[in-house]
């Protein structure tokens, strides 16, 4: 019998494999019948809460994970931002890391949750001048623009110059930070 982890990590092949996230599609990817997931999941409303919960929890790891490897005695926000440049522009993406978008009538709330929980990372508390703060939005949606395709599969970097974009990126959050 599969744990609640492991159903929530079938929902998330799901959403991996481009297909909508029901309770009977998880019910296929677990070997469990719909009942057996409803008993561990609830509704479909509950399932993608906890799928977002889920997602969030492993971007979490990762980057703490990043934060600590790069800048183990400084936590500070940009040094947060930084984590999360890194983990967009280098992690490994797939569909099932856009759940929060999944459903049209929960988008809000899951957003919203997804915000809640990762909007630390995001450099949302950082100061200085418009142009500072400018710099820090840019690398924020320079890494928001890279996870998003890579999640979708888009190709839009170049394995050449991949490497120059993080510098890039990373010089963005330097200046905003200014250092």
């Amino acid at each position: 019998m599969p744990t609640r982890s492991e159903v929530l990590d079938a929902a998330i092949a799901v959403l991996a494999q481009h297909e909508p996230l029901t309770l009977d599609a998880v019910a296929r990817e677990t070997g469990l019948t719909k009942p057996g997931v409803v008993h561990h999941v609830g509704t479909k409303q509950k399932l993608l809460v906890a799928v977002v919960d889920r997602i969030v929890e492993l971007w979490e790891a990762d980057l703490q994970g990043r934060l600590e490897q790069e800048h183990a005695e400084l936590k500070d926000p940009a040094d947060r931002l930084r984590a999360y440049v890194s983990h967009a522009l280098c992690g490994e993406f797939a569909h099932s890391d856009l759940a929060l978008i999944a459903d049209a009538q929960l988008r809000d709330m899951l957003c919203e949750q997804w915000s809640r929980r990762l909007d630390p990372w995001f450099g949302f508390e950082l100061e200085g001048s418009p142009r500072r703060r400018a710099a820090l939005r840019a690398a924020r949606l320079l890494a928001d623009g890279a996870w998003f395709n890579a999640s979708l599969d888009i190709p839009t970097v170049r394995d050449d110059e991949r490497e120059e974009l993080f510098a890039l990126a990373m010089e963005l959050v330097d200046e905003g930070a200014g250092e």
